[in-house]
This record gives structure tokens, sequence and C-alpha cells, in this order.
């Protein structure tokens, strides 16, 4: 399989997860792809099994033998070699300052990625357009389920002017956000959106998403919803612990939604939580 199609490292800080999702990208669910790597690791595959399901954890050789078959470059074999090590840690200590490598080696794993796909990025100006209303990325996804393959589809079902969706739609099509298939359904395209974490984009991104909320708020509570709204006091201490929390549930999250399949639901996910004292 083409190198491109396999699952990004440095998107996972578990390893194991990483080599679940890199698996299941081959033909066939990864069949044979098991024993394949547990023969260049030297190890049973019953053994390497128990490592993916979660029970066992490789040794950094083992780990070692895999980056090659894995086709893992040196910056990305180190940050695998540094999640196998963080996983194996058997000290608070040794496991807070791994975790610390992890996370630097993750934030410059994507950038230089990201860097060296410069030519696929969409440009200053279009991501510009992209990001002046949330029915860009919301048009941008409901395009790829299979039920919304047409302007008046898109329209009726997230009650936007069919105007308004068929001319962003070109947009998609003419950025190569989304392709047009042979039997007329659309799936993602070859470009990507990438913002620098202090974009003003950003901003306006939130902003986007939660003026969406606002909007669906306004037609009433429905039962298969979920909207929390809350101002609480709480410990300083707690401030960190409660923001990690959240986090881990974002990710969590991520990772359902990115496995979910068939994906024929379209959702919007805004979440919050900050200061409001000076």
């Amino acid at each position: 399989m083409a190198k491109q199609t396999l699952p990004d490292i440095y998107s996972f800080t578990d390893y194991k997860k990483y080599l679940r999702k890199w698996i299941e990208s081959h033909p066939m669910k990864g069949r044979g792809q098991l024993s394949a790597l547990a023969k260049v690791m030297n190890c049973q595959t019953s053994y390497l099994s128990k490592v993916v399901s979660g029970d066992l954890n490789l040794s950094v050789e083992q780990a070692l033998d895999a980056c090659s078959f894995l086709s893992l470059n040196e910056s990305e074999a180190d940050y695998f070699l540094n999640l196998v090590s963080l996983e194996r840690a058997g000290t608070v200590a040794l496991r807070q300052r791994l975790k610390k490598q992890v996370t630097q080696m993750q934030g410059e794993g994507k950038r230089a990625w990201a860097k060296s796909d410069v030519d696929q990025i969409l440009s200053s100006e279009d991501q510009q357009t992209y990001y002046s209303s949330w029915h860009y990325a919301v048009v941008h996804i409901a395009a790829t389920i299979s039920q919304y393959t047409t302007p008046e589809k898109i329209s009726q079902a997230v009650n936007l002017p069919e105007d308004v969706v068929a001319k962003t739609l070109q947009f998609l099509l003419e950025k190569d956000l989304v392709r047009r298939l042979a039997d007329g359904s659309l799936t993602f395209g070859k470009r990507r959106l990438h913002l620098d974490s202090n974009s003003l984009m950003q901003t306006r991104h939130h902003i986007n998403f939660r003026m969406l909320s606002i909007q669906n708020l306004e037609k009433g509570m429905k039962d298969n919803n979920l909207h929390y709204s809350s101002v609480a006091s709480v410990a300083k201490a707690d401030v960190d612990v409660i923001r990690e929390q959240i986090s881990q549930m974002i990710r969590a999250t991520r990772e359902k939604i990115r496995d979910s399949e068939p994906a024929d639901e379209l959702v919007g996910l805004v979440v919050d939580f900050f200061k409001i004292a000076k």
C-alpha cells in the first residue's frame, strides 16, 4: 500500500492504537500483517496480538526492529520508540519526562510534515474564504456523505439556500477539497487545511461553530442533541486537572469519529472551558 495511505504516526500518542490503525489500513483489514510484523520482530504472532490488544508491551528492541517494516523515517522512528518507552515507564518521574519529550516531538513532527507537503495546503487567501463562514466546513463534510451528493440534498439537510450550497460546493471542487467520482459521489480531495495555532482564522473558526450551535439552540432543545452550560467555582489547582479531563474526552471522541463507519450522520462538536474572572 502507498505510503500516503498509511496513518500519520504524529496523530497518535498511544503506539498500540497506531499499530492497530496501521494494520487496518491495509487491504482486507490488514490480514497477514500481524504475522508479518511478528516475524520481523522475531516473536510469536499470539504475543504481538496481546500487545496490540493492550495486555502486553513491546520491548524497545522489538520496537526498533518494527520501524523499517512500518516504513517510518528517522524522526518517526524516534517518536515511535519514545511512545513505547512512555508506555513501559515504571516511575512517575520517568513517565513525566518521556511525556514531555513525546509532546515536543509530536509538535515538531506535525510542523515538518506540513512543510514537506506545502503544495497540497490550501492557500492563505482560499483559507480565509473557507473560514469566513461555518457553511464551508459543513458543506465540505456533508458532501462526502453518500445521501448528500447534490446541492439540493445538502440544502435540505443543513437548511441553507440551494444557491449558497451550490456556490460553496463549486469552491470546494475547484480547490480540490472534494472530488467527484465517476459514479457521481463525492470524496475528499488532495488539498488540506492547515492553520498555525496562533492564526487569527483559528478564532474565526471557533466563532463560526459557536454561531452554528446558537442557531441550533434557537430551533428548540431536542432530545437527541446535547447542550450543557454552567458557571462554577473551583480550586485553582483543579483548573488544569479539569482541562486535561476534557482534553482526554476530546481526544477519545476524535478517535471514535475517525474510525466511525459508515459515516452517514452529520454532527457538530463544540467544547469550551475558560476562566471568566481576570
